[in-house]
């Protein structure tokens, strides 16, 4: 665990090691705020990527540690990449081989997110065809319209990992104020889905 984890668990005393998906919504809310503050540290990636990128590195998992990352032959960036045991994980472009899944990470999504996670995932796949794809959401809205599922990407491939359920759209800005996520865990206006521990599961025989 690095310096950063330590303090984050020092943050959050009232949540147990099984709530690991809250810790990352206040940890993205956390972030989110310093990345205003200081534009430098947008360069690790959003602030989702970031603490979602930590929680895998954390847990072992070889992860690019860049954002933006690209596969040899293609423009497409990608939120990260689950690498073979052996790859570097601090270069900006890998082959295909060298990559075991290509993962997409959203806040939430929005009208246009599955029309084009899919389309990056189609145009992936022709340059590895045995790659796996993730796209991970951190939060959704129950029953949303837009709501991103491994059904709606159509192929076997594909697979999507809302980690967390809203029972509704918060205000404007919502997701980034840890005061207000803290809020709508007290309310109870949150639910953890059971996608994190089967996005690890994925990571972990892919």
């Amino acid at each position: 665990m690095n310096d950063m984890s330590i303090y984050r668990e020092l943050k959050k005393p009232l949540l147990t090691k099984k709530d690991e998906e809250y810790e990352m919504l206040i940890e993205v809310a956390e972030d989110y705020i310093k990345q205003k503050v200081d534009k430098d540290l947008e360069k690790s990636g959003t602030a989702v990527e970031v603490v979602i990128r930590e929680h895998l590195i954390n847990r072992g998992f070889n992860i690019t540690l860049n954002p933006n990352q690209k596969i040899e032959g293609s423009e497409i960036k990608s939120s990260m990449f689950l690498l073979e045991p052996i790859a570097n994980p601090s270069q900006k472009e890998y082959s295909s081989n060298e990559i075991k899944m290509v993962i997409q990470i959203l806040n939430c999504a929005d009208a246009d997110s599955l029309d084009k996670i899919k389309n990056q995932f189609d145009e992936l796949k022709k340059i590895g065809k045995y790659l796996q794809f993730s796209a991970v959401i951190l939060s959704e809205k129950v029953g949303y319209i837009h709501e991103i599922t491994t059904d709606k990407l159509c192929d076997k491939a594909y697979r999507a990992f809302t980690l967390v359920s809203r029972k509704a759209h918060p205000k404007a800005g919502g997701l980034y104020n840890e005061t207000a996520v803290n809020e709508m865990l007290k309310k109870k206006e949150l639910k953890k889905t059971g996608d994190w521990d089967a996005f690890i599961a994925a990571i972990k025989v892919a």
